[in-house]
């Protein structure tokens, strides 16, 4: 099943398509591993590994009284909070992702960029990936 994001600018109480560009995200393979590896080296093993620590997860989770780890929040929080780091990684995946050249990523609109990455972090896919990578690091 393919993700799409399409421009659109609010008016009144209906929605106006801005721009008739849609971008399809493919679904993730295996050759995304690499990309994906590229970003978490950009950000760092061992701030990548801390954002998983699953017992201190737990514990946060505990305090605001919910019942589980919600994967999407972390993903797209790592993402967010690192993107000076891995910004060059980040835009080639998503261009990967895409299919848009790396500056058509580059010239999104500052909402739309935010959207792409929240459609990326939610893709069931990404999210069984962040699943394995935290019992991993907490082996």
């Amino acid at each position: 099943m393919n993700d799409m994001i399409v421009n659109a600018e609010v008016k009144s109480d209906d929605v106006q398509v801005k721009d008739a560009k849609a971008y399809e995200l493919r679904p993730l393979v295996a050759s995304d591993m690499g990309s994906i590896c590229k970003i978490i080296t950009a950000i760092g093993i061992r701030q990548f590994k801390e954002c998983f620590d699953v017992d201190q997860l737990l514990e946060d989770q505990e305090d605001k009284g919910e019942k589980k780890i919600n994967i999407e929040k972390i993903g797209f929080n790592v993402i967010i909070a690192n993107i000076p780091k891995a910004e060059g990684e980040i835009q080639a995946f998503l261009s990967s992702l895409t299919g848009l050249k790396l500056q058509e990523i580059k010239k999104i609109p500052f909402a739309d960029y935010g959207e792409m990455i929240i459609e990326v972090v939610t893709k069931e896919e990404f999210q069984d990936f962040f699943k394995r990578v935290m019992k991993l690091f907490n082996r």
